[in-house]
């Protein structure tokens, strides 16, 4: 099984080749353009999905399936993208007919959440687990979700979409337009805005900046963690603040859900130890004990490939009815 796989981003796209087993024959990352760029964007993807697959040794024709992994909120079954926060200018793409219009194969789409997750089904370290769940914490929050052995899906393809659960409806403005989602409080590119305004209003002298290269406006979450590890007092309270809305959210899928795995990737993978002792930690503020015990919640052991296996997932569970969920 050849599968090629398109992984779309908020500031990039990854594209690959792979097996059904999750091996990556080839990959390059480009990009991702928005708005007015678009139609620029999507040649490139094109002539880079055939530079992928003469990089894995094979034609076009060789491959059996397209999986794309893309921001929600979308349309499975039409193939569309609807409007992703994070995708500015992105309204009702018709992306799955875009790309097999261009390479003339099979064409499957999932969101990039549930897309993770079906990678941690299929070739993660807890592959396999009837209840599972996983979440990102990158430029937006998402979540895909596995229950009793199921991809959440919902009627309307927007099951999973926990980063817009409303911790506070007074609460910071989202990208989607409502207020207090907890991507709001804890997606990379809001808690970078927020931080900026906070410095800049209160003229505040901190190592974030420091760990930004100096300059405010190139304040990231990484920035923010790196300051937080060198023992810097304002960004050691913004972190611990973070941590805190991190556990309330949590809190509720393990509540709702009672899963046995909970996967946490991006911010988990790059920052394990300031991530997972005190988020454990605050968690037992807000979830029941037993249900708390029973959740091993891990970072993702698939690295910086999940967005790749993310894609060759859909592809996988687009074509092989006996691994589908």
């Amino acid at each position: 099984m050849r599968i090629l796989g398109i992984d779309i981003g908020g500031t990039k796209t990854a594209i690959c080749v792979g097996n059904e087993s999750g091996k990556i024959l080839s990959s390059i990352r480009i990009p991702t353009l928005t708005g007015d760029s678009m139609k620029d964007y999507f040649l490139q993807v094109r002539d880079q999905c055939n530079k992928a697959v003469a990089q894995a040794g094979i034609k076009l024709k060789d491959v059996d399936i397209v999986g794309i992994s893309a921001p929600g909120p979308l349309s499975v079954p039409k193939g569309t993208l609807i409007a992703p926060p994070n995708n500015p200018g992105w309204k009702n793409v018709p992306i799955v007919k875009i790309i097999k219009d261009m390479l003339k194969r099979p064409v499957v789409m999932n969101n990039d959440a549930n897309a993770a997750v079906l990678a941690e089904y299929f070739f993660g370290e807890y592959r396999g687990t009837k209840d599972l769940v996983y979440l990102t914490f990158s430029t937006g929050m998402g979540g895909g979700i596995v229950a009793a052995g199921r991809l959440v899906q919902g009627i309307t393809d927007m099951g999973g979409e926990v980063g817009h659960l409303t911790l506070d409806i007074n609460g910071p403005r989202c990208g989607c337009g409502k207020n207090g989602c907890w991507e709001a409080y804890v997606g990379g590119k809001n808690l970078a805005e927020q931080l900026k305004k906070k410095i800049k209003a209160g003229k505040i002298k901190t190592l974030i900046v420091d760990k930004a290269g100096g300059k405010i406006d190139q304040i990231t979450t990484k920035s923010l963690a790196d300051a937080a590890r060198a023992g810097d007092p304002f960004a050691v309270a913004e972190w611990d603040t973070f941590m805190e809305h991190m556990a309330h959210g949590m809190s509720n899928i393990i509540m709702i859900l009672n899963p046995e795995v909970i996967v946490l990737g991006t911010i988990a993978i790059h920052e394990r130890d300031l991530v997972l002792k005190p988020l454990r930690k605050k968690l037992a503020r807000y979830a029941w004990e037993w249900p708390l015990k029973a959740c091993k919640i891990v970072p993702s052991k698939l690295g910086v490939e999940i967005g790749e296996l993310a894609a060759l997932a859909v592809g996988v569970a687009g074509l092989d009815s006996k691994r589908a969920l």
